[in-house]
């Protein structure tokens, strides 16, 4: 909604998410395939689901910050979708978007409507969302939050359309 509003207006903003690169991990490199602990799995905890990246997964994650980067260095407005998991996963964003015009959002959601979102959508490890939630939101330095738990999408892309582009 927000990139087909900013289109509509002649701008030009390259939607990038970390499922884009993380689609991309054979069984092998996850969860229980034989090098699952180097590459990315998910860990059921009492809590929810909790992300564990390993040595070659920040590795993804880190050529994933520095796409992000190319391409708004050579023009692309980027609106990144994206979960830091940890103050390493802040450090590294920082460090690959240092020079660049940077707005962090957060977006935030109560848990227990998030996971009747996962369960509803089908296409989502139910847990994932509370288990993210204990951690996700302690290490950026946020300059707008949003709160999807009972707001409607056109008013967050209002607000973040207000903050972003006419702020």
């Amino acid at each position: 909604m927000f990139i087909e509003q900013r289109a509509a207006k002649g701008e030009w903003w390259l939607p990038v998410a970390i499922d884009d690169f993380q689609m991309k991990l054979v069984p092998e490199w996850a969860n229980d395939g034989p090098f699952g602990e180097e590459g990315m799995r998910f860990v059921e905890e009492p809590f929810g689901i909790r992300v564990h990246v390993g040595k070659r997964g920040r590795r993804l994650h880190a050529a994933y910050h520095r796409t992000v980067a190319v391409c708004a260095r050579e023009g692309f407005d980027v609106i990144v979708d994206d979960v830091c998991l940890d103050g390493e996963a802040v450090a590294d964003w920082q460090e690959a978007l240092a020079g660049l015009d940077v707005t962090w959002v957060a977006l935030r959601c109560d848990p227990d409507v998030a996971e009747a979102r996962e369960r509803e959508r089908g296409d989502r490890a139910v847990g994932l969302a509370r288990g993210l939630s204990a951690v996700v939101h302690q290490h950026a330095p946020y300059d707008l939050e949003l709160d999807s738990t009972n707001t409607t999408a056109v008013e967050l892309v209002s607000r973040l359309v207000s903050h972003i582009c006419d702020g």
